[in-house]
């Protein structure tokens, strides 16, 4: 009866022609309100692809960052499943809250069918606590600030309290507290590395999980924390005898690499033409010499 229903409704789309939003259906959002740490995961299935050159996977990555960007982030990729009978195609994406507060759903576009048809997902609230087990806690600190370092903070305004600074490529980098490690690029505070000795991953796992809840990615012993725009890693340390935690601004890295890019290439794509030198006045020509009478 279920398969029935399902080619029912891929008749029905497929005969609606190019009527927007009309050739996929089953659109699921796993859930309306979630805490900052709380990934979403989205669900759309569509009839069989119409057109074949269209990556679907990439098609819903780009959506997301050129579309949802400043609300979502994507957890790992895109996944595209094609049904074997029907040849109905689902699609799964999760995604992690950037903002608090009410925040839009990516719309995308389904590119893989004729038309320009499009998937809306409506929005989600997003609450300002994290989940940890069973229970809610507030935002941690390290959310704004690193070792009482604003995210953000201004390299030539901290020299007095950070001391000496060394350089490392495009990274100056400071050691303000013993184990603390504040790395700035294009004079602006968007990293830092924390290194604790004679603790292991496994260790310092619980205490971890209870102050950031359920990691969002594991993988070659580092776990990984998104919350918000703040992304923590802990992994052992490069010695193997500590373990080294790696914290990040995501939006502010964002915002270096493309100044970067804006300098190395789109600067070059964008300057003027250099303007030619005058041409040089003319030498005038040597006066007659007088002649005598």
């Amino acid at each position: 009866m279920h398969r029935l229903i399902l080619l029912c409704l891929i008749a029905v789309a497929a005969s609606a022609g190019d009527a927007p939003r009309s050739a996929f259906f089953n659109q699921k959002v796993s859930a309306r309100t979630v805490a900052l740490n709380q990934p979403v995961r989205l669900e759309l299935t569509t009839v069989p692809r119409q057109v074949e050159s269209v990556s679907i996977e990439a098609a819903i990555s780009d959506a997301v960052t050129l579309g949802g960007g400043q609300s979502w982030r994507l957890v790992g990729k895109p996944t595209a499943q094609v049904d074997e009978k029907t040849r109905t195609v689902r699609v799964s994406i999760v995604l992690l809250p950037r903002t608090l507060g009410e925040a839009a759903l990516p719309v995308i576009p389904v590119s893989w069918l004729n038309g320009e048809q499009i998937a809306e997902f409506g929005s989600v609230k997003v609450e300002p606590t994290l989940v940890v087990g069973s229970d809610s806690k507030p935002l941690p600190a390290e959310l704004t600030a690193v070792g009482g370092f604003a995210w953000g903070a201004k390299l030539d305004e901290l020299k007095p309290q950070l001391g000496a600074t060394t350089a490392d490529g495009e990274r100056i980098i400071a050691k303000p507290k013993p184990g603390l490690e504040l790395i700035f690029r294009r004079g602006e505070l968007v990293e830092a590395t924390i290194d604790a000795g004679e603790l292991t991953v496994e260790t310092a796992r619980a205490s971890f999980l209870a102050r950031w809840g359920s990691p969002q990615i594991e993988e070659a012993g580092a776990l990984t924390w998104v919350l918000g725009w703040t992304r923590i890693t802990a992994s052992p340390s490069a010695d193997g005898k500590g373990v080294r935690l790696a914290l990040a601004r995501e939006d502010l890295l964002a915002r270096a690499v493309q100044a970067r890019i804006t300098d190395k290439v789109f600067g070059l794509l964008e300057a003027a033409a250099p303007t030619p030198a005058p041409a040089p006045a003319p030498t005038p020509a040597p006066a007659p010499a007088p002649t005598g009478k």
